[in-house]
C-alpha cells in the first residue's frame, strides 16, 4: 500500500467517480483504476460497491476512509516540516477571503502585507463564505479567512479562530418587518430573503434559506445592496453594516435569532507551514475584531 493508492481511494470516495477523480488528480483513468484494484488486492477486500459508472464506499471502505484521510494529512505535515527545517517558504501564496469585513480594511492590510513581505507574491481572491473551507481542503488556495458557520471534523483543514463576529438579521429601515415588536417564524418565512449561496456540494444547513422566497448571492455586499433596495431581509455581519445601522438605513429584525455570534477563522491545510506573512495578517485581523 502506497500513498498514491490511498490518495486515489480517498479522491474516488469523495467524487463517486473514477473519471471525476482522474480530472481532479490530473492523471489517467486507467492508472487510477489499476491503483484501486492493486489496493483492494493487497487488502483482500472490495472498497467500493459498483453500479454502472457510480462508485460508493463498501462497508470496508467506510471503515478505513477516515484513517486514509488522516494518513494523507500526516504525509502533508511531514513534507511541510521538512520544508520548514530547510528554511524554504513559498514564493507565491494564494489567499481566499469572504467580504464579512470592510473592503477598506482588506485594501489596507493587503498593501501593508505586500510591503512587509516583498519576497512573496500574494494572490487574494474573493470567495463565498460557504466555499472557504472547501477551497483550502481541495488545495485551490493555501489559506482562507472568513466566517466559520459550521466547523466539521475534517483532517484536511486546521481552523484557527481569530475572534467573534456578530451576525444580524436585518431589513431596510422602511421595511414592514422593522415596525413589528416581535417577528414570528411564519411572518419571516413569507418575506423575501437575500441569502448566501456557494459552490461547495456539501450542504451547510446554516446557509440554507429560511424564507420560502429568496434570492442568492455569493457575497455579503450583494446581499446588503438587495436588502437596501429590494424590500428583502437577510443575515449580515456587523462590521459590514454598522454605519448603515447608525444611519438607520438598516434595522435589526426582532426575531428569536436576530442576533447570533460566529467564529471568524483562518482556514489552513493540515500540515501547511504557516507563512510569516499569514501570522502577521492573522494578528492584524484578530486586533480588528477585538477592538470592534
Amino acid at each position: 500500500m502506497n500513498l498514491s493508492q490511498v490518495e486515489a481511494f480517498c479522491t474516488i470516495a469523495d467524487t463517486g467517480s473514477v473519471s471525476q477523480a482522474a480530472r481532479q488528480l490530473n492523471c489517467n483513468r486507467t492508472k487510477l483504476s489499476m491503483a484501486i484494484k492493486a489496493l483492494e488486492k493487497e487488502l483482500d477486500t472490495e472498497l467500493f460497491a459498483r453500479s454502472g459508472n457510480k462508485l460508493t464506499l463498501s462497508e470496508a471502505g467506510k471503515a478505513i476512509y477516515k484513517d486514509c484521510e488522516n494518513l494523507l494529512a500526516t504525509s502533508a505535515r511531514i513534507k511541510q516540516t521538512c520544508s520548514q527545517v530547510s528554511g524554504e517558504f513559498n514564493a507565491e501564496v494564494w489567499i481566499a477571503r469572504d467580504d464579512s469585513l470592510p473592503d477598506e480594511l482588506w485594501q489596507d492590510l493587503t498593501h501593508r502585507l505586500n510591503n512587509n513581505f516583498p519576497a512573496t507574491s500574494f494572490n487574494i481572491v474573493l470567495a463565498s463564505t460557504g466555499d472557504l473551507a472547501n477551497l483550502v481542503a481541495t488545495q485551490q488556495v493555501d489559506f482562507a479567512f472568513g466566517v466559520d458557520y459550521e466547523r466539521v471534523d475534517d483532517p484536511k483543514i486546521t481552523y484557527n479562530p481569530l475572534g467573534k463576529i456578530r451576525m444580524m438579521s436585518v431589513c431596510s429601515g422602511e421595511h414592514s418587518l422593522c415596525k413589528l415588536r416581535r417577528v414570528s417564524d411564519e411572518v419571516l418565512r413569507d418575506e423575501m430573503q437575500a441569502v448566501m449561496v456557494y459552490l461547495n456540494e456539501k450542504d451547510n444547513p446554516e446557509l440554507q434559506p429560511f424564507s420560502t422566497r429568496y434570492i442568492g448571492f455569493s457575497s455579503f455586499d450583494y446581499m446588503l445592496n438587495t436588502i437596501l433596495t429590494e424590500d428583502a431581509w437577510g443575515v449580515l455581519p456587523e462590521p459590514l453594516i454598522r454605519h448603515h445601522l447608525r444611519q438607520q438605513n438598516l434595522a435589526v429584525i426582532r426575531h428569536t435569532y436576530g442576533l447570533t455570534q460566529e467564529d471568524y477563522c483562518m482556514f489552513t491545510a493540515s500540515g501547511m507551514q504557516e507563512h510569516p506573512g499569514m501570522t502577521w495578517l492573522a494578528d492584524k485581523l484578530n486586533e480588528f475584531l477585538f477592538d470592534f
